[in-house]
């Protein structure tokens, strides 16, 4: 991987399950009260080899960073570093309600942005012959551009919105063999459960 490809990784990674946060530090600096801006990088995940590829890359991409914790009771990575936070928001937005699928990606950055993002939001099931991959959020927008991206690579996949007790949010859901294998060719999972779980779904059709 080039760097923009282990930072589009990245940001496929906190775009599902992480976020950036702004925040103020006060200190005195020749006699003067001193307020700074800082910004960190959070990513939450408790598959052990999402977050060992998580640190790995972070680390590649920025060898002398000194700034990362990882606290294993939260599962949760923070990076302390403006410079990264700010080098992942100039690839799209990050939040819960607002992320974007960057822009300008080659097929091969796409890919690689898409598998980073369903290793947090996608699940797959093989319960009653009912076979198939899902990919859930509250963003919209942002779900609706994954299910094009989706369908540019050849994986057919259809979009709904849940209604569950006052909670709303989206769904894309991919499901027949041919979309299957094709998804799990191209995309797949780091997330390796849901890897082996999706060749035991593609092995069940006859």
């Amino acid at each position: 991987m080039n760097k923009k490809d282990m930072l589009v990784k990245i940001h496929g990674y906190v775009a599902a399950d992480g976020g950036i946060y702004s925040y103020k530090n006060k200190d005195r600096h020749g006699g003067k009260l001193r307020i700074r801006k800082y910004k960190k990088t959070r990513f939450y995940n408790k598959e052990a080899a999402l977050i060992k590829d998580f640190l790995k890359t972070i680390k590649l991409l920025y060898p002398k960073i000194k700034s990362i914790k990882y606290y294993p009771k939260r599962y949760e990575i923070e990076v302390r570093n403006y410079r990264i936070s700010k080098d992942i928001l100039q690839l799209g937005k990050i939040g819960s309600k607002v992320w974007e699928v960057p822009k300008d990606l080659s097929r091969r950055q796409k890919i690689i942005w898409l598998r980073a993002f369903v290793d947090g939001e996608g699940t797959v099931s093989n319960s009653n012959h009912d076979r198939y991959v899902v990919i859930n959020s509250i963003n919209r927008e942002g779900l609706k551009e994954v299910s094009n991206s989706l369908k540019e690579l050849g994986i057919e996949n259809k979009f709904y919105r849940i209604d569950f007790r006052d909670y709303i949010y989206y769904r894309i859901k991919i499901s027949r063999k041919e979309n299957l294998v094709r998804f799990y060719k191209l995309i797949g999972f780091n997330h390796l459960k849901r890897q082996n779980k999706l060749a035991e779904v593609i092995k069940s059709y006859r």
